[in-house]
């Protein structure tokens, strides 16, 4: 990483993803201050060479650039109000979390009205990425806001795409894991059959990933789902709240999502199941243990 500008950053978020951002950013040589709502945030902040601030608000006031990324929407709509009334006019503001599309909609009317220049800036990529500036980010923005943050975000992530006006990342970034999670339970389904059936899984997999049905999640997704990873950097929640954003969208869109409802009941039904735990691959998981197949 090479010499930062003078930029100020603030970050409003040292979760799985915020905590390693800060240590990037900081290490790249940007003057950074972080915020979270608990306290034990504090120490590894610090460590990384950020200033730690007690609140949104000095967090957003003493920033050129403050970063949110948060768990969902309703961390997100907790903070709006703070940081648009906080931060300077001009001040860009690159919001990394996933929400659902009223609270992407607060985010444009309060940034508008304060002057706040806002990205919605969802990305998609674990901790380790943030950590290496590997994220791949999808970006909702004007373009000239969009080249003002790219010193920052480019820290972070190494795929940026813009996919138009504000609004637009949140809206992408939906479809995108809608549609992961809807491959993960297509998938689960589809290989506990081959079990019951008797298949090599592992051959079952080099096979299909030689077909029509070849793609990412077959290379990249399923040896996880086979050695029983249920890639536990994203709680079952997260999924769940999602899924039922994006038929949120379809209603209000006269758009019927019947495979989505479906892939949205399943994931609901695995989160009574399995409990408030963390696991990305958990509905397809629970997919086969119902079916009394374990894949691991």
């Amino acid at each position: 990483m090479g010499e930062a500008t003078a930029q100020r950053v603030g970050i409003v978020g040292l979760g799985r993803m915020g905590l390693p951002m800060c240590v990037r950013l900081s290490a790249a040589g940007f003057d950074v201050t972080a915020t979270d709502v608990r306290e034990a945030t504090r120490a590894p902040a610090t460590a990384s060479g950020a200033c730690w601030l007690p609140s949104v608000a000095e967090t957003a006031a003493a920033a050129d650039v403050v970063i949110t990324v948060l768990p969902g929407s309703v961390e997100l709509a907790s903070v709006v109000t703070e940081l648009t009334a906080s931060a300077a006019r001009g001040t860009i503001w690159i919001e990394m979390s996933t929400v659902s599309p009223p609270v992407a909609q607060l985010v444009t009317a309060a940034a508008g009205a304060a002057g706040v220049r806002a990205l919605d800036a969802p990305v998609g990529g674990g901790p380790a990425a943030a950590a290496d500036g590997r994220l791949l980010s999808f970006v909702g923005a004007q373009p000239d806001d969009l080249e003002a943050a790219r010193a920052v975000l480019g820290t972070l992530a190494d795929r940026i795409v813009h996919v138009g006006p504000p609004g637009s990342g949140y809206a992408v970034k939906l479809l995108a894991n809608s549609l992961w999670f809807a491959q993960a339970v297509a998938v689960a389904e589809t290989f506990t059959l081959a079990s019951r059936a008797g298949l090599d899984l592992e051959r079952v997999r080099e096979a299909l990933g030689q077909s029509a049905a070849a793609g990412r999640f077959l290379t990249e997704e399923v040896p996880a789902l086979l050695e029983g990873d249920d890639h536990p950097s994203f709680p079952l929640a997260r999924c769940c709240e999602q899924l039922e954003s994006m038929l949120a969208l379809g209603d209000e869109l006269t758009v019927p999502l019947e495979l989505m409802t479906v892939v949205s009941g399943i994931h609901r039904r695995a989160l009574e199941h399995y409990g408030e735990v963390d696991g990305e691959l958990l509905g397809a998981r629970f997919v086969a243990e119902r079916a009394g197949v374990s894949f691991s």
